[in-house]
């Protein structure tokens, strides 16, 4: 064999090792500019040793293998802290499928001209210093596109070349999509697309990358409250009911966030810190996110760029430490996030899962689950047990898909603890058919529905029903509360207010419990905008819904007033007078220099303080 022929076989083998091999080709042939000043370095982020070494680069990369296994093509939605590199690497992934793979197309979407010209500007840093012998032809590169073909007219036709492509467009030309197929499609910060682009991305150009083995689509970004089409993606890809993954990067994974502690410096942590220790720590498994230990340093980096904020409080937004945490708002959180993080504790799947039947009978539902934005439900963590009392909060809808849900919160009256979430779509009269039943399995409980558009036919309902335990409606405005001569919640301002104002008492308290997810992520979100005075109108949630916000708050309201404001954690013993003898005979001898004499505590209980 001739050395030109043995040569020509090195390189098709070495192509082939590398179209096999993304990190080994990524390491020994694709160059970035280094963070340091001049320098430049291969992309081998499999080499914990290298300098490039970037270990939120390979959780991504672990993820990608993953799919490919699983099933064949890669749908990955990714949320980043600033800079973790996720550009770099994914234009890495497009750039090695386009120079091995013949016909394939790839698109970048960015958010603006400079940032899509600083993407093309990586692709083709990767194409000018990779080895000339496994180079492929170029036709053409301007600053939108890389045509891998033969540049010479007269031998195109016999040797074409890859005849691929990678284009690279800003977000206001989403249309150059449309019409063509393609193969990979890379979407840089669609959080703060326009609702425009998101509209055509949804419509026009997600539909030309089909479910092939191979394809690729990955839309990676900060989170940035307002991109709804973004944060739709993220959800859908959390809950798994699609075949997208989502990658959560928090910010202390990023080996660059430290600064070094000066000689002698000791960091007297405050409570965010200590939380946040103790997050990491931990680890978060709802989000693939594995136990880590914050360093000093780390802390240090986080208080230097916090202190160069105007709003410290966006920090999260750019630097998220969890999932939550990084929808960060503008407006102000009504329940503070620390807290109800802290509060995740309680949350758990229910008991069971029940359907309320025609007959009145609640029956046992399997393989159900809590969907935010599936099927409803109605889910059941404690039993009634007897003799206890409860109350339902019931916030109505209209019933049409798409719309707001119906949610009743059944609440234990005395420890303030969430016992049952019922989450439907459902019209007035249906709806009072069910909750019905649901009062009534609940210890006859008192209900408390919001009098507004379908809570009047759902209150007819229950009336017609004979039901016999509805929430009577307050005069507040008078000089002790007295009852009206009507039922049901009336939402209206000053309600509101007063309904706002309990909630947060509520929740400073700790003295409840919940245990729905669905209800945590709407307080999550349930804000106060700024301006203005109008509490109907002024809150309400930053995303999705707050039906189970309003019910909870609800059944908190109805329940506080059946207690005159009194906070018991259970109901009062009845006093017998002759248990507290027995009692206070068992507990002798008495001595005369006790402390505590118990002749005086029997008396004291018989007579109260003023015996």
């Amino acid at each position: 064999m001739s050395e030109f022929n043995q040569t020509e076989l090195y390189v098709d083998a070495l192509k082939e090792i590398y179209r096999r091999d993304f990190r080994k080709f990524a390491g020994e042939q694709l160059y970035i500019r280094a963070a340091v000043p001049g320098g430049v370095c291969t992309l081998d982020f499999g080499n914990p040793s290298a300098i490039s070494y970037n270990p939120i680069q390979k959780i991504v990369d672990d993820a990608w293998e993953e799919q490919l296994r699983t099933q064949g093509y890669i749908r990955l939605v990714i949320i980043k802290p600033r800079q973790p590199g996720m550009s770099t690497y994914t234009q890495a992934r497009c750039f090695h499928k386009t120079i091995f793979t013949r016909n394939f197309s790839t698109l970048l979407l960015a958010l603006d001209e400079d940032s899509t010209r600083s993407i093309f500007e990586m692709s083709r840093f990767y194409y000018d210093n990779i080895d000339p012998r496994i180079k492929p032809m170029i036709r053409y590169s301007t600053k939108k596109e890389l045509v891998f073909e033969n540049p010479d007219d007269d031998t195109r036709s016999r040797y074409p070349g890859l005849s691929s492509r990678m284009n690279f467009q800003s977000s206001s030309r989403v249309q150059v999509g449309t019409g063509t197929t393609r193969h990979a499609i890379h979407i840089s910060e669609a959080s703060k697309f326009d609702s425009n682009v998101t509209t055509h991305l949804e419509a026009s150009l997600m539909p030309t990358l089909h479910r092939f083995p191979g394809t690729v689509l990955v839309n990676e970004s900060t989170a940035f409250v307002g991109g709804e089409w973004f944060r739709g993606a993220c959800d859908r890809a959390r809950s798994e009911r699609s075949d997208y993954r989502l990658v959560f990067i928090p910010w202390y994974m990023h080996p660059e966030y430290r600064l070094p502690l000066d000689k002698n410096e000791r960091m007297k942590l405050d409570k965010e810190e200590q939380f946040l220790i103790k997050l990491a720590k931990k680890g978060q498994p709802e989000d693939r996110v594995p136990p880590m230990d914050i360093t000093p340093e780390q802390l240090k980096w986080r208080r230097m760029v916090r202190a160069n904020l105007h709003d410290p409080a966006s920090f999260d937004q750019e630097y998220p430490y969890s999932y939550e945490s990084a929808w960060v708002t503008y407006d102000v959180n009504v329940f503070d996030r620390r807290k109800l993080y802290a509060m995740r504790e309680h949350l758990c799947q229910p008991q069971r899962f029940v359907k309320i039947m025609p007959d009145g009978k609640i029956q046992t539902v399997d393989n159900q689950r809590m969907d935010e934005d599936g099927k409803g439900y109605c889910a059941i963590w404690k039993e009634p047990e007897k003799d206890k009392k409860y109350d339902i909060g019931v916030d109505t809808s209209a019933g049409v898909d798409g719309g707001d849900w119906t949610v009743a919160e059944v609440m234990d009256r005395y420890t303030k603890e969430q016992v049952a979430e019922y989450r439907f779509r459902i019209d007035g009269f249906a709806l009072a058919d069910e909750i019905n039943v649901l009062g009534h399995y609940y210890n006859t409980a008192q209900i408390g529905i919001e009098m507004a558009n379908t809570g009047f036919a759902v209150n007819a309902g229950l009336q017609r029903h004979g039901y016999p335990y509805l929430y009577i409606w307050r005069h507040r405005e008078r000089a002790y509360p007295t009852l009206s001569t009507y039922t049901g919640w009336k939402t209206q301002r000053d309600s509101k207010g007063y309904m706002i104002t309990a909630m947060i008492s509520w929740f400073l308290t700790d003295k409840f419990k919940i245990h729905s997810q669905v209800l945590w992520n709407e307080m999550y979100n349930y804000i106060r905008m700024p301006g203005g005075d109008d509490y109907y109108d002024r809150y309400r949630a930053a995303i999705g819904h707050d039906d189970a916000v309003m019910a909870w708050g609800i059944s908190l309201i109805i329940s506080d007033d059946e207690t005159s404001g009194l906070v018991l954690s259970k109901p009062k013993e009845a006093v017998d007078r002759q248990s507290i003898i027995e009692r206070n005979i068992a507990n002798g001898p008495w001595a005369s220099d006790d402390e505590d004499f118990k002749p005086r505590k029997a008396r004291r209980e018989l007579e109260g303080d003023n015996w």
